[in-house]
């Protein structure tokens, strides 16, 4: 089973996430990204360690990047910078795997701004990856229209999931910064949604969907 985002090592596979500057060349699989968070003094340096670092090839991700509303931080700049790691990703043809609190509808101008400029240029725009989503059904199928996948951590909406396991769109699993292995996260959601865990292994896969080239949208 695969954990999809972690900052904490798990004995599953998974993909490790890291801040600019601090990337380990020993990870078979990484993502690096400046989270909004750290958009403040100091981020144009960290931005320019970031594109050297996401060119490193145990990276299969960029991220996690976003739009935090309720960080306190600038907004503005937040979605500038994440504009920036955006089209990194498109330039290295890498997923990103999104932050986002309470900024749907700025994620959502983003995203369609992406689609339109790739569609203009006759390519299709990276996946993006919408990491711990906890919304309602409702908010999953509008952000599942625009071509968003979602992943789920330990809190979710039961209902939520259940509605993107039916779609049979491809969703993920992790466990982000929690200290406990990805697979009581497997477990919950096989109890929840009604299937074996293995069912799940393979479904929640992203080498098998968005690392493998097979899924662009």
């Amino acid at each position: 089973m695969y954990n999809f985002h972690t900052h904490i090592p798990d004995t599953c596979d998974c993909l490790l996430n890291f801040n600019p500057g601090e990337l380990d060349s020993n990870i078979r699989e990484c993502s690096v990204g400046l989270h909004p968070w750290q958009v403040d003094e100091g981020w144009k340096e960290r931005l320019e360690i970031l594109r050297t670092e996401a060119c490193c090839s145990n990276v299969c991700a960029i991220g996690e990047c976003g739009i935090d509303k309720a960080s306190g931080g600038d907004v503005l700049r937040q979605i500038e910078v994440f504009r920036m790691q955006v089209a990194l990703a498109e330039e290295l043809h890498k997923p990103v795997i999104v932050h986002c609190v309470k900024a749907f509808d700025e994620l959502l101008a983003a995203r369609k701004e992406l689609v339109e400029s790739c569609r203009s240029r006759g390519v299709e725009p990276q996946p993006w990856v919408v990491h711990g989503f906890r919304g309602k059904p409702e908010q999953a199928k509008q952000i599942m229209t625009k071509g968003i996948l979602l992943s789920f951590g330990h809190h979710y909406n039961v209902e939520t999931l259940r509605f993107v396991f039916s779609t049979s769109y491809p969703f993920f699993l992790e466990t982000d910064d929690l200290r406990l292995s990805v697979r009581q996260i497997y477990e919950q959601a096989s109890h929840h949604l009604g299937v074996d865990v293995s069912r799940l292994v393979s479904l929640c896969d992203p080498r098998q969907t968005i690392f493998s080239g097979r899924l662009c949208r």
